[in-house]
């Protein structure tokens, strides 16, 4: 008899995901979870009521440690990270396309292969930090209100030029002035403590302003940013608020009211205009009202004029002569000289320092329009220009409720 062949019943080993692929798949699937869950404008509303301010307190206090602006240096490393996976991942792919990658080479391969792994970590971990720190509080209703726009007209613009007109008036009687009649401004410090208190003001009616702030940050590549057009940046990965030092002193309380909205989780562009505005406008420090009521004043009286060629056509001049010859409010002769004066010193600040890259700076300028472009097409309704919309809105609804 035939003895039968002896089979290997040896059970098979299941493969497991190492830990590696199990830490991908896990972070990949909470990114996707919460990008679902983002497109319900109200979850983004409670995150960042909720959680936004638990997680803000922690990674703003960590990162304002540092003297230095530290978001500002992960861009710039990621930016060269990106540089060095493409331009390797070109040399291997050329490599391997002539065959070149023979067995000796099988440690260039290792090595490549936990480079991307690293990198796939660590772009995950940057996607991370976006979705926690900047989408989700981005993704729900502006301010936080789920209301309907309204639909405003010339006369609308022109009464909150008049508002607006009166309360500058107000600041240019306040302001401190030297002998000379220059407005006398603080630091940048102590100025930062009068717009931390200003936002805290404002928060009785937007409670996101409560909590922890941290102090505004120079931008290492502030020569950039002017020639970009860039007064300041808020990098949600760290939680950090810097600015362009060459940024003039008059405008620089409207722009840090700006950033500062943008750094409470007020992200958009017209409801980070809008609560800067609104921090300026109710301040009790002359010279933030100052600056950020003049700085809103030029967008409404923009969109007043547009306003009125639409619904007046041929009359319109007519009208907008009137609305001057009533009285504006305030002297714009003054307004113009403090921030042509503050725009001079500032202008005298730049040329007194070197700058290595200003060779480039036509190339930077048309990189920094061609951005603008590309991002109010991005944001669309949600762009800067919207705030005088919002403005407008403001003062309705004080005429409204006056009534």
């Amino acid at each position: 008899m035939k003895r039968k062949a002896k089979t290997n019943t040896k059970p098979t080993r299941k493969r497991r995901l190492g830990a590696y692929w199990s830490f991908v798949l896990i972070v990949s699937g909470i990114i996707v979870l919460f990008l679902l869950l983002s497109l319900i404008k109200s979850f983004g509303d409670w995150y960042v009521d909720h959680i936004f301010p638990l997680l803000h307190g922690v990674v703003a206090r960590v990162w304002n440690v540092f003297p230095f602006a530290f978001g500002e240096i992960v861009m710039y490393a990621g930016a060269v990270l990106v540089a060095v996976t493409i331009v390797w991942s070109l040399v291997m792919g050329i490599l391997a396309i002539i065959r070149a990658v023979r067995r000796k080479e099988r440690k260039r391969r290792r090595v490549y292969r936990i480079y991307m792994k690293s990198i796939l970590v660590v772009a995950l971990l940057f996607l991370w930090c976006y979705l926690f720190h900047w989408w989700l509080p981005y993704s729900g209703h502006v301010c936080g209100r789920d209301t309907k726009r309204q639909e405003i007209t010339s006369e609308d613009l022109r009464v909150a030029l008049v508002e607006i007109g009166n309360r500058i008036g107000w600041a240019q009687q306040n302001v401190v002035r030297d002998e000379n009649g220059l407005i006398v401004y603080l630091s940048d410090e102590e100025a930062f403590k009068v717009i931390i208190r200003s936002m805290q003001k404002l928060s009785e009616q937007y409670p996101r302003l409560k909590g922890y702030y941290g102090r505004p940050k120079i931008a290492l590549c502030s020569d950039v940013l002017d020639w970009m057009g860039i007064g300041g940046y808020t990098y949600p990965y760290t939680m950090e608020i810097t600015y362009n030092k060459y940024v003039d002193k008059f405008y620089w309380y409207a722009l840090q009211a700006h950033e500062t909205a943008h750094y409470k989780g007020f992200y958009k562009e017209n409801e980070g205009s809008f609560i800067g505005f609104l921090a300026c406008l109710t301040s009790d420090d002359p010279l933030m009202v100052y600056s950020g009521c003049y700085d809103a004043y030029w967008d409404v009286l923009n969109d007043y004029y547009d306003a009125l060629q639409n619904e007046y056509g041929k009359d319109a001049d007519a009208k907008y002569a009137e609305y001057w010859l009533a009285g504006i409010g305030f002297d714009m002769e003054l307004a113009v000289s403090d921030e042509m004066h503050a725009m001079k010193v500032a202008q005298e600040v730049y040329e007194n320092d070197d700058h290595p890259l200003e060779e480039y700076s036509d190339t930077v300028e048309e990189v920094g329009d061609a951005g603008w472009e590309t991002q109010d097409a991005v944001i669309a309704e949600n762009d800067y220009d919207d705030v005088v919309r919002m403005i407008a809105e403001y003062y309705k609804e004080k005429k409204a409720e006056a009534r």
